[in-house]
């Protein structure tokens, strides 16, 4: 067990003698089952097996012990120098002895807030992406929907702020991912991701190399739990300790009044299976191939290959409590780490407070000297001719100590002239080279700690543009990048253990909610029977919804650094004003896009309301945003609406020369009937014609009647 490092070697305490395993007496073998010699030989096999397993289990925690007592006990005195335990013990006890001041100026907090804030804000996004020709785009959007839905619900940022503000200030930090039910009536299980909040529990493999534990074969982690949920969870078990620890861990000793120490154990074993490949291009595990497949068609190329298989274990001191196999590939321990040394095969880690404690041990002695410099020095002096204070001694006895008003003296003569009146000194000054010891300390800490900010100076943001003010930050975040690329590979790989345990806890037909990149939720259907990766459905309220089948091909994952969803949501909008500004005649025909892109309460129904003024052309989508499928349909329909043109053109055609033949009947029966109405009108002219003629005549007649006898009178 490694020695504690806040603790003295000897105390003046009496301790009980250490507990040890072998101190446990196993029950002889006739004593145990009670059924018979088989049940003996069996529950004898049993505890043979555990036995073996403790002492490899305490083997390997005594190996990681030893391999990180230097990290650990540097990263504790890393944490402690952060609390603000920033003096040394003796200095800080004579100081306080001799009644002098001791001044701690902490300004660590500000520099690890400056990282650990920055990614609060822009955080580093895992994505899944297709690998090889079975896997389909779709279902890796699901793959992605569906861990972000994994965070939402783990409040994932937690377990990833806790380790990354612990990687900044003592070099490392871990987060986990169990599985559980999804709730209390169900059997469906979940990955959950959960924080760690004492890294100090965790010890990985020291023989990993990658920065993320990704390649560990065994970890343990351990934690304290309370003798009477002990006892309650597991009442047959002895009430013995994990006695074992190393520097840091939350508790100085392994067994409490109230409280016991327990481990959990991880290990991989390798399985030897024979990957095979057929001549029609199938590949499997022979064992799991089908035999009579195996034997109608030929074997192209086997091979040995190794299968990781993980198992884990809950021990104590003495017993194994419970054990299972986990179903990933990996030990689901994800490392976070800051800056890494490998010095003569001893790796070293440490945050941005291992080299900037001496820049702040000497700004805090500074600016202690300042303080008792000005605090302990004498006020000022008069200076004043002899006698002058005389009849008003008690005045200038309490001038220094009392605002008076007035201050009176005597007039007295120095060689026959007057003396001046009493003046007061120069108050005493601080050195400049405290001064600029102290602005050289606050200028270390900037410069071992690779972060250009400094609470003390006046801020240049206000002179300066938007650009930049850019550049300022990105040169700025170039001395403390790498905490934030390790965060991405350690994101990196707890996409990767997400994605390889997705299909198997989801093994079952199950609807569940996924999480789309612009937060929006859909619900979809994850089915590992489905015939097709991703496929469509309605459900009983005839709503479609989409299908997938998480077994299909392989993918990948990467992690994305920089602004969020919403942070470029709100850059863009900004920009698009921008543009609108610039080109007020294109910003018309944009201005949905602008309406959408903003966050006031009632943006999208803005956005619906100007894109109905807009053109039909411009809403059209682009085809190679339409799935194939949807293409197809598209195709088939222009095609059938280029058929339906045509017929239409020859039909217009044919009602054209039927409406000109009805034209040319109708001008004829026009013609006919004003023909006939001008016979039947020259005929009526003709008879009126006539008659009219008779009567004249008949008067002409009747006239000439009346005169003759008129003019055989006048004869």
């Amino acid at each position: 067990m490694a020695d504690s490092v806040d603790r003295a070697p000897n105390d003046g305490r009496v301790r009980l003698p250490p507990v040890d395993a072998g101190m446990n007496k196993v029950a002889p073998t006739d004593l145990i089952g009670g059924k018979g010699e088989k049940e003996d030989t069996r529950l004898v096999l049993k505890l043979d097996d555990e036995q073996e397993l403790l002492t490899r289990a305490r083997k390997r925690f005594d190996q990681a012990s030893r391999a990180e007592a230097e990290n650990r006990k540097a990263a504790l005195d890393d944490l402690k120098f952060y609390k603000g335990e920033q003096w040394p013990a003796d200095i800080a006890a004579q100081r306080n002895f001799d009644q002098r001041p001791c001044l701690t100026i902490n300004k660590l907090p500000t520099f690890v807030n400056q990282i650990t804030n920055d990614v609060r804000q822009n955080r580093p996004a895992i994505n899944v992406s297709p690998v090889g020709d079975r896997s389909d785009p779709e279902v890796a959007k699901m793959y992605a929907g569906l861990i972000r839905e994994i965070e939402r619900k783990s409040v994932a940022d937690i377990a990833y702020d806790t380790a990354f503000a612990s990687t900044a200030r003592a070099g490392f930090g871990y987060w986990r991912i169990i599985t559980e039910f999804e709730r209390a009536s169900s059997f469906n299980l979940v990955a959950t991701i959960k924080r760690i909040r004492n890294p100090f529990t965790v010890y990985l493999d020291p023989s990993h190399q990658e920065p993320d534990g990704s390649d560990a074969n065994w970890a343990f982690i351990t934690d304290m739990l309370p003798r009477d949920e002990f006892k309650e969870e597991f009442p047959d078990a002895q009430q013995m300790i994990w006695p074992q620890g190393g520097v840091g861990d939350s508790m100085k000793s392994w067994i409490t009044q109230d409280e016991l120490r327990i481990a959990e154990y991880f290990e991989i074993e390798n399985e030897k299976r024979t990957l095979v490949r057929l001549k029609n291009g199938a590949v499997g595990w022979k064992d799991d191939m089908n035999l009579a497949l195996m034997q109608r068609i030929e074997i192209a190329e086997e091979r040995e290959s190794d299968c990781k298989k993980v198992h884990w274990y809950k021990l104590t001191g003495v017993e194994c409590l419970e054990e299972r196999d986990w179903p990933g590939v990996w030990i689901p321990i994800v490392k976070l780490i800051g800056d890494e040394v490998d010095t003569v095969g001893k790796v070293q880690l440490s945050g941005i407070v291992r080299h900037a404690k001496d820049a702040q041990r000497q700004y805090n002695y500074w600016v202690t000297s300042e303080t008792e410099m000005l605090a302990l020095a004498p006020k000022a002096p008069f200076v004043m001719a002899e006698g002058q204070d005389e009849g008003y001694e008690g005045e200038w006895r309490t001038a220094n100590v009392r605002s008076n008003p007035v201050l009176h003296y005597r007039m007295v003569a120095l060689d026959n002239h007057p003396a001046p009146p009493p003046q007061r000194q120069q108050p005493v000054q601080v050195p400049a080279g405290i001064v600029n010891a102290k602005q050289g300390a606050a200028q270390d800490m900037m410069a071992t700690t690779g972060i250009r900010f400094d609470a003390t100076t006046k801020d240049r943001m206000y002179d300066e543009s938007g650009r930049a003010l850019r550049e300022l930050r990105r040169y700025g975040d170039l001395g403390s990048f790498h905490y934030v690329d390790n965060l991405a590979r350690s994101l990196r790989h707890t996409g990767a253990i997400l994605v390889d345990l997705i299909p198997k806890l989801y093994n079952k037909r199950r609807i569940e909610t996924i999480l789309r990149e612009n937060d929006a939720e859909e619900r979809v259907v994850i089915d590992p029977a489905a015939p097709k990766p991703m496929s469509e459905e309605r459900d009983a309220g005839g709503k479609v919804m989409k299908v997938f089948n998480p077994t299909y091909g392989e993918y990948g994952v990467t992690v994305t650094i920089g602004p969020s969803y919403a942070t470029k949501r709100i850059e863009a909008a900004e920009s698009m004003m921008d543009f609108v500004r610039a080109m007020p005649q294109a910003g018309q025909l944009i201005m949905d896009l602008v309406a959408k892109n903003q966050d006031w309460p009632g943006a999208e129904e803005m956005a619906a309301r100007l894109a109905k003024a807009l053109p039909p052309n411009l809403l059209m989508p682009e085809m190679k945003d339409i799935p194939p499928q949807v293409q197809a349909m598209l195709a088939s329909m222009q095609q059938q609406l280029q058929a339906m043109a045509q017929e239409k053109v020859v039909l217009t055609k044919a009602l054209t020369d039927q409406v000109a033949d009805r034209e040319q009947r109708e001008r004829k029966m026009e013609l006919d009937f004003e023909a006939k109405v001008l016979g039947v009108m020259q005929k009526a002219d003709a008879s009126a014609n006539a008659h009219l003629i008779s009567r004249i005549e008949a008067l002409h007649n009747m006239l000439q009647t009346i005169i003759k006898p008129e003019e055989a009178v006048v004869q």
